[in-house]
């Protein structure tokens, strides 16, 4: 299935500003990189988003590495950011950024979006769960034993996993069997989980080790579970934000 083009993307665009501020403060939060492409596409920046100002309308983001294509991002009228948090395509327009000082550093900064398009293919579709709302996942470790992992995104296609510590083994492409992770409601998910990634990530002062998991082979009865889930777990952030 190919990318919309951008003529038809109606569907996958958020105008709702704090839906956008949502999605643009998971970029910070998570440390995504963000692609910029300016000057016809002739151009770009790699950076990452540092902080969100509400009040003052502004996204500030990392200097780039090139001063001679910071001088020239300086002076684009329009700017296309591109980021992939968890295979899903975000991308927003800018208008022209300005330098400012962040933590004492160069940074740049631009007005906030108004438009956020999110490409969303229903397969790999991923829900990042609010901090309240993310279940125990537990996993059978090699020696038999268990361990509680939190589950930090989830999908129909997997699920994104965080704790202090992994699993012992866990190595790319292996498969757990019978894991269980508890939808708090919608009673409990019972699935094999093959790892398709494993890293580090930093939450505030923490490190905390990151799985990122594929679902095998989901039924239909898994599949319409999912779907409930997400459903009301989307369903009540629109509420808390007030949409």
């Amino acid at each position: 299935m190919s990318a919309p083009s951008n003529d038809n993307l109606d569907e996958f665009t958020i105008t709702f500003r704090r839906e956008i501020v949502f999605y643009l403060r998971q970029l910070i939060n998570d440390g995504t990189p963000i692609s910029i492409m300016f000057n016809g596409g002739n151009d770009s920046i790699l950076t990452i988003a540092l902080d969100l100002d509400e009040s003052k309308d502004i996204l500030v983001f990392d200097w780039g590495s090139s001063e001679e294509v910071n001088q020239r991002f300086l002076k684009s009228e329009r700017n296309i950011f591109i980021a992939r948090p968890h295979g899903i395509r975000n991308q927003f327009v800018t208008g022209q950024p300005k330098e400012v000082t962040h933590q004492k550093r160069r940074a740049f900064a631009v007005k906030l979006p108004e438009k956020y398009v999110r490409l969303q293919r229903r397969e790999f579709f991923r829900l990042t769960l609010p901090m309240t709302q993310r279940p125990p996942c537990t996993i059978k470790q090699g020696d038999g034993t268990e361990i509680i992992l939190e589950v930090v995104d989830i999908g129909l296609g997997g699920i994104a996993l965080e704790a202090a510590s992994l699993p012992k083994p866990c190595e790319i492409g292996q498969t757990f069997a019978g894991v269980r992770i508890d939808l708090k409601g919608h009673d409990e998910l019972l699935v094999d989980l093959v790892v398709r990634y494993r890293g580090e990530i930093t939450r505030g002062q923490k490190q905390m080790a990151r799985l990122g998991c594929e679902f095998r082979k989901l039924s239909p009865a898994q599949d319409n579970q999912l779907q409930r889930y997400v459903t009301q777990i989307q369903r009540e952030e629109r509420l808390r934000m007030g949409g």
